[in-house]
């Protein structure tokens, strides 16, 4: 826009009101141009949030979902032992908050492995009892058989008594060897010896480990020793758990969810709340405003808890289905 100039000696109010608005359409247009550049900044950058975040992709609308990025109050690695020395000058290792909650991690870890392996353990025992039932049912009736097949064809109450007695023997027979064989594939025996010995195992280390944790600090044994004597074993524990097959897996984790939340939320305590139907402890603000740590419910559970008939029912007849927050219905 070019500058005007105005003749100030004719009228001087006429030409002061004319100059301001001149100045006040500079001013408009500049800050109309500032405008648009900011906004075009704004699309070339990417909005990045930091309370909330949405999943955007290929998931159709219904799928998308938001959640908070919650704070860990024991997150922090930075924890040392430099300024502890005792006598001769070696460090001390002592036991912290921090030190007590990653290892008690370790142990929701190792309860998760026991719960899961016991109800497998239970699954397998109920198919293993169900087959051998069946091998029971079929020999009895082969042994009947048997005692029928001594009979004299001039005895025989019709003419194709023999027949049908020797095909059902056949039949029985056949019947008992492909059980047997298909229980031998499958490996029952071998795994369950295998399950229950390591549920022996994980369950004695953990009551121990529970046993340590509810003791007061100064009657807990130091943490060196503690380390050395439960960490290999914690490690060997946790890594070493029974292969389960996948849908296995699943069946047992719903039948836990649905039929048992005692297992999963037995008190009120955050400590023994089950992983990983509950994160990990964060700090949040109560009514009155003062901290409070607490064990929030994870996607795993309320994923978990959506698939009851009554909630299934609902997702077809295209209602929506509401996020639970407890176990306990």
């Amino acid at each position: 826009m070019e500058d005007i100039y105005l003749d100030v000696n004719n009228d001087e109010e006429k030409n002061n009101e004319i100059n301001e608005e001149i100045q006040d359409m500079k001013n408009l247009q500049c800050e109309e141009t500032e405008i648009k550049e900011k906004k075009h900044k704004e699309r070339k950058k990417p909005t990045i949030r930091l309370e909330k975040q949405r999943s955007i992709g290929s998931s159709p609308e219904t799928c998308r979902y938001e959640y908070d990025f919650d704070y860990l109050v024991f997150n922090d690695d930075s924890e040392t032992d430099e300024d502890i020395e005792n006598d001769d000058g070696m460090i001390i290792e002592r036991w912290s908050k921090t030190k007590k909650h990653r290892l008690l991690k370790c142990m929701w870890k190792l309860k998760y492995n026991r719960i899961i392996s016991s109800f497998y353990l239970d699954s397998l025992k109920k198919k293993e009892g169900k087959l051998s039932w069946w091998i029971i049912l079929i020999s009895t009736m082969t042994s009947g058989l048997t005692m029928a097949n001594n009979v004299n064809e001039d005895d025989a109450p019709f003419d194709s008594y023999k027949a049908l007695v020797n095909t059902a023997l056949t039949l029985s027979s056949m019947a008992t060897s492909l059980i047997a064989a298909w229980m031998k594939k499958q490996q029952f025996v071998e795994k369950i010896n295998e399950i229950d010995k390591y549920l022996l195992n994980i369950n004695s280390l953990c009551e121990e480990l529970e046993v340590q944790f509810l003791l007061l600090e100064k009657d807990r044994i130091p943490y060196k020793e503690f380390k050395d004597k439960y960490l290999p074993q914690i490690t060997k524990y946790a890594t070493s758990n029974p292969m389960i097959p996948p849908d296995e897996w699943k069946k047992c984790v719903l039948k836990i969810t649905l039929k048992y939340p005692q297992l999963i939320e037995p008190d009120n305590n955050e400590d023994n709340k089950l992983w990983p139907w509950f994160g990990d402890v964060i700090e949040v603000k109560d009514e009155n405003g003062e901290s409070r740590f607490v064990r929030k419910p994870t996607k795993f559970m309320k994923y978990m808890l959506k698939k009851d008939k009554k909630s299934r029912l609902k997702s077809k007849c295209c209602f929506d289905v509401k996020d639970r927050i407890s176990v306990y219905k």
